[in-house]
């Protein structure tokens, strides 16, 4: 899935070509200007009519494109939560032989440009202040952190035993890759993207010794 990877600085050129894009990467185009909308504008400024305008689509093309047009940014959350989690099931299924490169890769992926980019940041603001007063959104957010520590309890599982408990690990390991992500992305300078992921690498580390 392409959505995490599609912020402000591409849109305009993106959103030029919508008419001769296949349908699935003109609906990837829409939710990306969903995006960059609710970063810059926030939940109330984020409608379909903007969209719209900012695609330079009609605005009955959205039916063609989302299966609940009147509740676009529940359906772009929904999608951001799916691309994570399936970036993360393409990691577990990788088999590698080292067990802790599975978490490290989560690491990396976290901290990529797809997923560290001031539209996602905003769009994550956003989404947790709705998933405060919205029992959709809570739900959309129970059903990602389940499936998300389901998958670290899988990756966590594959080390060898150690002094700390495996379900703890995968909490602690959820709990530090959140928190250095938003340092990180607030502000790069102060939390560089290398030394974010030594953080994280160490952490695992101390946890489960190889």
């Amino acid at each position: 899935m392409a959505v995490a990877g599609m912020t402000s600085t591409n849109i305009e050129t993106k959103t030029r070509r919508v008419r001769r894009q296949t349908p699935e990467l003109r609906r990837q185009d829409l939710l990306a200007v969903t995006i960059s909308c609710l970063a810059q504008l926030g939940p109330r400024g984020t409608t379909g009519r903007e969209i719209c305008r900012r695609a330079g689509v009609s605005h009955g093309l959205l039916r063609h494109y989302f299966s609940n047009p009147d509740n676009l940014l529940l359906e772009t959350y929904q999608e951001l939560c799916d691309s994570f989690i399936a970036r993360f099931e393409d990691e577990l299924a990788a088999g590698y032989t080292d067990p802790w490169k599975t978490v490290d890769r989560l690491f990396e992926v976290h901290f990529s440009d797809e997923w560290s980019n001031p539209d996602i940041l905003g769009a994550w603001i956003a989404f947790w202040a709705l998933v405060r007063n919205n029992p959709d959104f809570a739900a959309v957010s129970a059903d990602y952190n389940a499936r998300l520590h389901a998958l670290l309890d899988q990756a966590v599982g594959r080390l060898p035993p150690g002094p700390v408990p495996p379900r703890d690990i995968a909490a602690l390991v959820s709990a530090t890759m959140d928190g250095l992500w938003l340092d990180y992305s607030l502000s790069s300078d102060r939390l560089p993207r290398e030394r974010a992921l030594d953080l994280a690498r160490t952490m695992l580390r101390r946890l489960s010794p190889p």
